[in-house]
């Protein structure tokens, strides 16, 4: 062969790997392109089977090498590349419908979680998460997976407490809507499940959401989604909790009942009127004047019975306060009637006068003040007067509606209008009265309600610090109780008192709950300056790396990701440091980047040099050295270093197209020598279907047709991996067929007894009749193992004649001469026995005695077991233990 025919063999057909490798990676010949199949599972180098795989990129096929090549390295690159275009990652990836058709066939599991996880579209990674089972799994993609959908499908799908507990954990401050759905659920399976602190947490916190809805008056869609998740808990919290719930959700429906509004005003208004009278009486009993006007004040006391009576009948607290102080006057009234009068008529008649002239010279008083104050207010009451009606309606609607938050305003509108406006024409007084009626029931509801709800965040706080939660929830419920109790002032139109008792005791209550806490956050202070240094080390480390004269490329792309994960995870430095610290790392990025960039820079030159070069090949006329040159440049290119990965590809594929076009000289005389290997190859294929024909066929074929087609195989001397398994393999089957050929032959005489000695035994039985055995036996085939032991037993029968029991003794000592021969344990109580008969053998042979061999003593045993004569129904174990033996040692022998 010449030496030009020899450098126009087509690269991929060549015996070097390294030249096939780099062939079947980019030669765009058709004949390659075709071959490439073939490529995958025949050739016999794992590095061009890899590269045709690459190319291919066929999931199929891909996936079949990933479980069928010979090769691990192979096999594990064959499952990356299917994994990567299923889950669509690599640039051949077929479209997503064909991709979620191939997913539904996978069963590998972890198969499908990759799936799930690297995936990039949402739709795929869902059908994969609905494939997978594994809780550790589901709460991974909870917290991880980039789509909210697929995060709250993974959710739904964990029902563990302690994994949700961890969800709630990890999301904390990253994801809210998980950590509360995760919340939620993990209170409906701790309430589900009885837990005591989750029922009275919820229980709490609806009675909290009714108690909201009654001071704020809002519409009844929140009122029934209360009642709704109250069921979830009305048999089992606390009976505290019930009363609570059952108080706040009576007195909202009195608030949303007109009747029952309208009947509440009123007991507002008789209140007004009993302490108002009351305290006129009170007045009087302690100024100077007591005893001249004692039967007026008891007048005006009976008068107040009535009332007071239909006021006290509802029992409740209010009513309770007016009662004492009903009783006490009246005790004090009754105590004056019964002291004895000190002064005469004419005195009281002169005290009279005087109280009569003083108080009609303070009313033209007053009067001569109102008309001053009417006067100079003159203009400025006109415009007051439209405000303060509005602002009364705006009141009045809000109180008829239940509203106590805009009640409250509207009412402090209105006393900020009448302090501005100091009189009040005589037509709103009224209105103004019922505001103040309405009003007074309202806040009383509202005072009330608060102090309760105050009274319980102080039970809650005192309860907090043995809760066992973390600090950082301890430090929240205490800032939320803190919030609501300011709303709660706020709401009531209530300064902050800090002389009031129950505020002092809700101070210290939140400074005893935040206390246990104070060691974590002071731990935690201390980890945020720990993170804090280290960034500021970070920092430090990478301005130096980006500044260096020489640069280490390695380490400086560490530094950035060291940089971006610090950037990252902010939350572990001072807060006060974050915003400096953050522009401190978003500057060495910048550095760095600009370094790379640089160096970025200096690669794309260098190869773009080598394209130049590799383009000049194509002119050189010694084809040797221009292939010689090619491979050098291919080494020089590795070597350049990896610039920025867009540009490095464009450049690549220039530089590979210029060296494509120096290796393509050398194919044209390479397709001939393809050709010729093809037929080879054929040839080969053909003598193993021979081969397998042969090894498949239902009799032994002739050792010629063997000889020749091994003759035929050798001269070949085919190299091909598949091929050669595949004529091993028929090989195998060949000799497979003729071990099992022999076998069967060793076994028949074995066989033919064993057929002849049931149909005996059926016989003997009484299964059948004599006719009936001698056309079954005239189907067996001829007997010639201890056939006239066998004859000489079923003959009697045959003549009708009964055939003798065999001795029971002889029976046992054959059966446990076969158990021997066959290596099987005797039961405990032939063991003597045989052990008596193995030494009666060991003499015999100490005196020149030679055994039989296996096969000879078989057949022996078998004519002295056909000779002892039948089995009756108390020697039937020994007949199954002998069938048992017999069939071990067959098993043996084969």
């Amino acid at each position: 062969m010449s030496l030009a025919r020899f450098f126009s063999k087509p690269r991929w057909q060549s015996k070097d790997e390294s030249v096939r490798r780099a062939a079947v990676a980019t030669d765009k010949s058709p004949e390659l392109i075709e071959s490439l199949p073939r490529l995958v599972r025949e050739d016999t180098d794992a590095g061009v089977r890899i590269a045709a795989l690459k190319r291919l990129a066929d999931p199929a096929l891909a996936q079949s090498m990933a479980t069928d090549d010979r090769d691990e390295g192979v096999r594990k690159i064959a499952r990356n590349l299917f994994v990567e275009l299923l889950a669509g990652t690599h640039p051949s990836a077929p479209a997503l419908t064909d991709r979620l058709r191939l997913l539904r066939a996978q069963d590998d599991p972890r198969l499908i979680e990759q799936i799930a996880t690297s995936a990039p579209e949402a739709e795929l990674r869902m059908a994969a998460l609905q494939r997978i089972d594994k809780p550790a799994f589901m709460l991974d993609r909870a917290t991880a997976d980039s789509d909210p959908d697929i995060r709250q499908a993974a959710l739904e799908r964990i029902t563990e407490e302690s994994q949700l507990a961890r969800i709630i954990e990890r999301t904390r401050k990253t994801d809210k809507s998980i950590s509360r759905r995760a919340a939620e659920r993990l209170e409906n399976l701790l309430v589900d499940r009885g837990d005591a602190v989750a029922i009275e947490t919820r229980a709490r916190q609806l009675c909290e959401q009714m108690e909201r809805l009654l001071r704020e008056g809002e519409g009844g869609d929140g009122a029934s989604r209360i009642a709704e998740a109250w069921q979830s808990v009305a048999g089992k919290a606390d009976q505290t909790l019930v009363t609570r719930y059952e108080n706040a959700l009576e007195l909202y429906a009195l608030s949303r009942d007109p009747d029952q509004v309208a009947r509440l005003r009123q007991r507002a208004l008789d209140r007004q009127h009993i302490e108002q009278e009351l305290e006129a009486i009170a007045q009087v009993l302690a100024g100077g004047s007591a005893r001249s006007r004692c039967e007026e004040l008891l007048q005006r006391f009976e008068a107040l019975t009535g009332l007071h009576a239909a006021y006290a009948r509802d029992g409740d607290e209010a009513s309770a306060v007016v009662s004492v102080r009903f009783t006490r006057l009246g005790a004090q009234l009754a105590a004056l009637q019964s002291m004895p009068e000190t002064s005469d008529s004419e005195a009281r008649a002169i005290a009279v006068a005087e109280a009569r002239a003083d108080q009609d010279a303070a009313i033209a008083a007053r009067n001569e003040l109102q008309a001053e104050a009417r006067a100079e207010q003159a203009l400025k009451q006109k415009r007051a007067v439209e405000a303060l009606q509005a602002a009364i309606a705006t009141t009045s609607e809000a109180i008829r509606a239940g509203k106590t938050a805009e009640a409250h305003k509207g009412h402090a509108a209105v006393n900020r209008l009448r302090r501005q406006m100091k009189t009040i024409p005589a037509a709103m007084r009224d209105q103004l009265a019922d505001i103040e009626s309405e009003y007074a029931k309202i806040a009383e509801w509202q005072r009330w309600s608060d102090n309760e709800r105050r009274q319980q965040l102080c039970e809650e706080l005192e309860v907090l610090p043995e809760t066992g939660l973390h600090p950082d929830a301890i430090a929240t419920r205490v800032r939320e109780i803190q919030t609501e109790w300011a709303h709660l002032d706020q709401i009531e139109a209530r300064p902050a008192r800090s002389a009031d008792g129950m505020t002092r005791r809700f101070r210290a209550l939140c400074h005893k709950a935040i206390e246990p806490a104070k060691p974590y956050f002071e731990k935690r202070d201390e980890l945020r300056k720990q993170g804090t240094g280290e960034t500021e080390a970070l920092v430090a480390e990478a301005r130096a790396a980006a500044s260096a004269e020489e640069a280490d490329w390695r380490g400086l792309a560490n530094l950035r990701k060291q940089a971006t994960d610090a950037l990252r995870r902010l939350d572990r430095v001072n807060p006060r440091e974050r915003k400096h610290l953050a522009a401190e790392l978003k500057a060495a990025l910048s550095a760095i980047d600009e370094r790379i960039s640089a160096q970025y820079a200096l690669i794309e030159t260098a190869k773009q040099d080598l394209i130049a070069r590799a383009l000049a090949l194509s002119e050189q006329a010694d084809l040797r050295t221009a292939m010689s040159q090619a491979r050098d440049l291919q080494k020089l290119w590795q070597k350049s270093g990896n610039g920025k990965r867009s540009r490095d590809q464009a450049q690549w594929k220039q530089f590979r197209a210029a060296l494509d076009a120096v290796f393509a000289r050398a194919d044209t005389e390479r397709d001939a020598r393809a050709a010729q290997e093809q037929q080879t190859l054929d040839s080969a294929a053909n003598l193993c279907a021979e081969m397998e024909a042969l090894a498949h066929a239902s009799a032994m074929p002739e050792r010629s047709s063997v000889q020749r087609v091994e003759n035929e195989w050798r001269a070949l001397g085919i190299r091909d991996g598949a091929l050669r398994q595949r004529f091993e393999s028929a090989r195998s089957a060949l000799s497979a067929l003729q071990a099992r050929h022999d076998r069967e032959q060793r076994r028949a005489e074995f066989d033919i007894w064993l057929a002849h000695y049931s149909l005996a035994r059926r016989l003997e039985r009484g299964e059948i009749d004599a006719s009936a055995f001698n056309a079954s036996r005239s189907g067996l085939a001829p007997l010639s193992l201890a056939a006239e032991e066998i004859e000489a037993r079923i003959q009697p029968l045959l003549d009708g004649n009964p055939v003798a029991t065999g001795e029971r003794d002889a029976l046992r000592d054959c059966v446990l001469e076969i158990e021997q021969l066959a290596g099987m344990e005797a039961p405990a109580e032939d063991r003597q026995r045989r052990m008596d008969m193995q030494v009666e053998k060991l003499a015999a042979r100490m005196r020149g005695v030679q055994a039989p061999a296996p096969g000879n003593a078989l057949r022996e045993l078998i004519a002295t077991w056909s000779q002892l004569g039948t089995v009756d129904d108390r020697d039937a174990a020994l007949e199954s233990r002998f069938e048992r033996a017999l069939q071990a040692t067959l098993e043996t022998l084969a």
